[in-house]
């Protein structure tokens, strides 16, 4: 057939077994076949048969893009047809995963990546539960078969094996929430909005160290939560409260404000993370710089074993005029803690901070942070601050 291509690595059998260099004479060979003279019709039927000696070590990598107007449901791939008692590691983009073999296991399967593509949750289902050692699964634009006014307002489930460590959910908007249940997760990484929050009515990992959060909106993603009844702290707070094992959180937010606890509130909402060790936060405010400044002090608040915590945001807005008088109460453990690093980023970046108020025991902090003014105020917009403390005997 004229739109057809088959791709055979046993042609070049003088090659040995030395995979790489079969695989650059096997494309090559087929990119030159694709771009000859005289080719009139484009490459619609693809075959690839690959003879590997060592089959613990089978990586397969499909991409498939069209320059136009492109679905995902141009090309299938049928799992069946996939090597699945020797693949490790399945890396999808742009396509259609078919239906599983009755028979098959991918016991072998550690890695599965799906970009841009389709498949049915039930055959998604299949594929997961024949591989019992998948340690990482990436599902990015993934959208499940069936018709859109249904599936669109169904929140669905798949199971992960013990063995799944790793878990990568992207802007998967196609359903109304794609929830994961990942047992042995210690590592969660989610785009998407916060009602889709993937570790919903399924027991939280009880070992889950690293999560790195990004929460869009409307303008940003398709399909919007079909319900938006509790507000978006309460979410939040549900949401990664569960967690208490926490060592690294990484939240990227549209609007801080969203997620900050009036005080009557935090003993509702708010949830400790003892061992969380790394924070960053990421985004801005649209109406209410207080209401950010809240939601930082919630997550300090939470956070006591804290050695690092990055603020990437606005910072004009955020410390800008509103922000005049800084109240600090602490217990001092040494004059390089947390809090006399916090009390320097303020000086240098508060535009019209006016007064910082220390409460520390009697360590005296305000005296050794006035030996440091000179140098922070250095790196100030402003040059006149005053330092006052209070000392407990």
């Amino acid at each position: 057939m004229a739109d057809a291509m088959n791709l055979d690595s046993r042609c070049y059998p003088h090659y040995d077994y030395d995979g790489r260099r079969v695989g650059r004479r096997l494309f090559r060979d087929a990119l030159a076949n694709v771009g000859r003279r005289g080719r009139r019709r484009p490459v619609r039927r693809l075959s690839v048969l690959v003879d590997s000696y060592y089959p613990n070590y089978l990586e397969l990598q499909v991409e498939l893009r069209s320059e136009f107007c492109q679905t995902g449901h141009e090309y299938v791939l049928p799992a069946s047809r996939v090597p699945w008692r020797s693949l490790r590691v399945l890396d999808l983009y742009g396509c259609t995963l078919g239906p599983t073999a009755a028979a098959a296991v991918f016991g072998r399967l550690e890695t599965l990546k799906m970009v841009f593509c389709w498949a049915s949750l039930e055959g998604l289902q299949s594929m997961v539960d024949a591989a019992p050692n998948l340690a990482g699964i990436w599902l990015e634009r993934v959208r499940f078969e069936g018709e859109y006014a249904v599936i669109s307002k169904r929140r669905v489930l798949l199971r992960c094996p013990a063995a799944t460590a790793a878990v990568t959910v992207i802007d998967c908007h196609w359903t109304d929430g794609l929830d994961i249940d990942a047992p042995g997760a210690r590592f969660l990484r989610y785009t998407g909005f916060l009602e889709h929050f993937p570790f919903g009515p399924a027991p939280p990992p009880g070992n889950l160290e690293h999560v790195e959060l990004s929460f869009c909106t409307a303008p940003r993603c398709a399909n919007p939560p079909s319900s938006r009844e509790a507000p978006p702290r309460a979410v939040f707070w549900e949401s990664i409260g569960r967690f208490s094992c926490l060592q690294v959180l990484k939240l990227k937010l549209l609007d801080i404000n969203d997620i900050a606890v009036r005080p009557e509130e935090e003993d509702v909402f708010l949830k400790p993370f003892p061992d969380l060790k790394f924070l960053e936060l990421q985004g801005s405010y649209e109406v209410d710089s207080h209401g950010a400044a809240v939601a930082i002090a919630n997550l300090l608040r939470c956070c006591p074993a804290l050695q690092e915590f990055h603020l990437r945001c606005m910072l004009v807005p955020l410390l800008g005029e509103p922000l005049r008088k800084i109240r600090l109460e602490f217990e001092l453990k040494c004059f390089d803690c947390f809090e006399v690093r916090l009390a320097k980023f303020l000086v240098e970046n508060a535009l019209v901070l006016k007064e910082m108020e220390v409460h520390d025991g009697d360590q005296r902090v305000p005296d050794h942070i006035h030996r440091h003014l000179p140098v922070w105020r250095a790196n100030s917009s402003r040059r006149k601050i005053k330092i006052v403390g209070e000392y407990h005997k």
